[in-house]
């Protein structure tokens, strides 16, 4: 794992690993098409091979691409891979040797031709295909004619072709050229074969030449009928291109190409087990789950990145992909997973800015200590600066297929905690209810007491934002978010509301004084309230409880050591506020206690505010 500081440090990294790692074989290939694309080959063509990807969190990746190829005595070599979404900015070649001097991104149009026996669909081509066979004739008015076709009497004519249609095909002779070339994405194709109209057909018999309709034909009698006809293809192909340039001519050179692009994306997610006893610990395991949508990888070093960099022009594509718009093939397939969630959560909750991670003094001892993570021997983990990445081994993953890659497992400890927020609104200005109510006078209470894990990160590593199953033993107990946690912090974890501990809050005022303050032309009356909460534990265990109370106004007394945090004012303190918002203040008080089976924590907090009348 390395720690980055910001993404233009990732290129130029990424890009160093790659020009130092091994050149490939000069016919080198991406993916499953490797031995194809090597045999097409043409001279000054690079065959890049995908050297590393460097996949983020929100479906963004940096490829780094290395080919080989020998320059024309120009100077110059191409590549037809050219990537159909690179970001603006991103797209560089960089040499191994010598200087850049311009990279040309265009279209190459060419046509090609092949022959192929192709089925006969009508008499007509029947007839062709057998010219100069003998055959009986005989026609719609039970006329016989026996001789040999002659000459069939045609113009030529061409019809549109798809490719697979094309492909089943069989061959007969393909024409001395470069057609035998394999179809990459990128590449506009259009195919058109011969064909053949007309009406008559010369049958020469005993008696001299004969003119027949085909139309007025009912069958024809041929031994050994052939029933296939060599029809000639034009393939017109429309390709991109990138041209480079160097400042030497003749000689084999290495080229290093590297793009940001969508269409690849990883997403971190947790097992937590829990074990209990005296000493709490929890089994905590990362697994990568990658997503592909950008293209085929064969043996291809991954990194995993935590965190997000900034890419201001994420959403332009770059000039030289000759795109008009970004294309998001991710988004499209797996919509949900680009996309928000059902529940409110944007995949902002999946990313974190990298000035949120904080560094790590380098203390062998203390790490090892503090549990230190064990990576397998596949993976490995070094530090530089913001941004952390995790090097996954060497990944096989054709385009749309998923891959689940596990990452790191550690113990570490962690605590019980119920937690319950409660917040007191008040209503400002309203109508009070009149007239009889239908309703049942059954109240439920909302307040809700969530029994937490307070997990400690007691490993070198950070803790990426993930979809966390929380389990004891084979009992699932919940799934939730973890959030992101630097090393030597705690993370809260929910797992389920408390039943066994809810509690109930009252409120009660104890004072009034009118016109007690003037603000703004307007004259304020200060109201003075208690609060009274009252929490039991109906469990049969110990528990840790936090009780956190956020209200409207300034808290003057808080009972049994409430922290007490005056804040300005907020409005969700109130519905139908009226008055000027530095009237009232916003207060919280927390409370932090222990309780045994059966015993009820009982704290009061005196506060005011002041409303306008």
């Amino acid at each position: 794992m390395r720690r980055i500081g910001n993404c233009w440090f990732v290129i130029g990294l990424m890009l160093a690993m790659a020009t130092l790692a091994a050149p490939p074989p000069a016919n080198g290939a991406v993916g499953n098409a490797k031995d194809s694309k090597a045999a097409s080959k043409q001279p000054g063509e690079l065959t890049l091979t995908t050297e590393r990807a460097v996949v983020f969190k929100d479906g963004y990746a940096l490829i780094i691409k290395k080919g080989v190829a020998k320059t024309n005595a120009n100077g110059e070599v191409y590549t037809d891979d050219v990537p159909d979404a690179a970001v603006l900015g991103s797209f560089w070649a960089v040499p191994k040797e010598g200087r850049m001097i311009s990279m040309t991104a265009g279209w190459k149009e060419t046509e090609t031709s092949e022959q192929k026996e192709a089925p006969c669909t009508q008499l007509i081509e029947i007839l062709e295909a057998n010219q100069g066979k003998r055959a009986k004739v005989e026609l719609n008015d039970k006329k016989v004619f026996s001789g040999i076709i002659h000459q069939v009497v045609q113009q030529p004519t061409t019809s549109a072709i798809d490719r697979t249609a094309f492909d089943a095909l069989t061959a007969s002779h393909a024409a001395p050229s470069n057609s035998a070339r394999v179809p990459r994405p990128g590449i506009s194709e259009s195919i058109t074969m011969s064909g053949i109209l007309g009406t008559h057909f010369v049958l020469r018999t005993d008696d001299g030449d004969v003119l027949l309709n085909i139309g007025q034909v009912e069958t024809v009698t041929v031994k050994d009928m052939k029933t296939t006809l060599a029809k000639t293809a034009k393939i017109s192909n429309r390709t991109k291109r990138l041209s480079f340039k160097l400042d030497t001519a003749e000689k084999e050179q290495e080229i290093t190409l590297m793009y940001f692009s969508p269409g690849m994306r990883w997403i971190p997610t947790y097992r937590v087990a829990l074990h209990g006893g005296e000493k709490k610990t929890a089994k905590i395991s990362l697994q990568a789950e990658l997503l592909n949508e950008l293209e085929d990888l064969k043996d291809t070093p991954v990194d995993i990145v935590v965190g997000v960099p900034n890419f201001r022009f994420r959403e332009t594509p770059s000039p030289l992909s000759l795109e008009g718009t970004l294309r998001n093939a991710l988004a499209q397939a797996a919509p949900v997973l680009m996309g928000n969630f059902s529940n409110g959560m944007s995949n902002a909750m999946y990313s974190q800015r990298s000035g949120e991670i904080r560094r790590i003094e380098a203390n062998a001892n203390a790490a090892a200590a503090n549990g230190v993570v064990q990576l397998p021997d596949e993976l490995t983990a070094s530090g530089a600066q913001d941004l952390f990445i995790y090097n996954l081994p060497k990944i096989t993953l054709a385009k749309s297929d998923r891959i689940a890659v596990p990452i790191f497992t550690h113990d570490v400890p962690y605590r019980d905690v119920y937690t319950w927020n409660v917040r007191t609104t008040k209503v400002d200005r309203g109508a009070a209810p009149t007239g009889s109510s239908a309703n049942s006078p059954l109240t439920l209470s909302t307040n809700e007491v969530w029994h937490q894990i307070e997990l400690t990160n007691n490993t070198n590593l950070p803790w990426t934002t993930g979809a966390a199953m929380i389990m004891q033993g084979n009992q699932p107990l919940a799934q939730e978010l973890l959030t992101y946690t630097p090393p030597k912090n705690e993370v809260r974890v929910p797992l389920t509301v408390s039943v066994d501990t809810r509690g109930s809050l009252t409120e009660k005022e104890t004072g009034r004084e009118l016109n007690s303050m003037r603000w703004e032309d307007h004259t304020y009356a200060k109201i003075q309230k208690e609060v009274a909460i009252d929490l039991c534990n109906n469990k049969p265990i110990d528990i840790e409880v936090e009780i956190k109370l956020q209200l409207g106004g300034k808290v003057d007394k808080a009972a049994d050591d409430g922290a007490v945090t005056i804040n300005p004012f907020n409005a969700a303190d109130w519905s139908q506020y009226r008055g000027d918002s530095e009237v009232n203040n916003s207060s919280t008080v927390v409370w932090k206690t222990k309780l045994k089976p059966g015993d009820t924590f009982k704290p009061t907090v005196q506060y005011h505010y002041f409303i306008q009348h």
